[in-house]
């Protein structure tokens, strides 16, 4: 991730990192979507890139009806 991100990494002093070691104020689960990914290293080419890009990975997101796989 390093690599992807670059400069707009944020970076923290050591006490900085101990203090969010172990700690956690929120943590929220969506279990309503499900989502399949599919390595895209094309998107590290962009210039302009945000989170989404850095991931170097395509979202497929179908609607799924009864029990019905992807492939189908």
């Amino acid at each position: 991730m390093k690599r992807n991100v670059g400069s707009r990494l944020p970076s923290f002093t050591e006490k900085e990192s101990n203090l969010m070691k172990s700690s956690i104020d929120f943590l929220g689960i969506n279990f309503y979507n499900s989502f399949y990914v599919k390595n895209y290293p094309e998107s590290l080419n962009m210039e302009d890139r945000d989170y989404m890009q850095d991931m170097a990975v395509e979202l497929i997101i179908r609607l799924i009806e009864n029990d019905t796989s992807i492939d189908e």
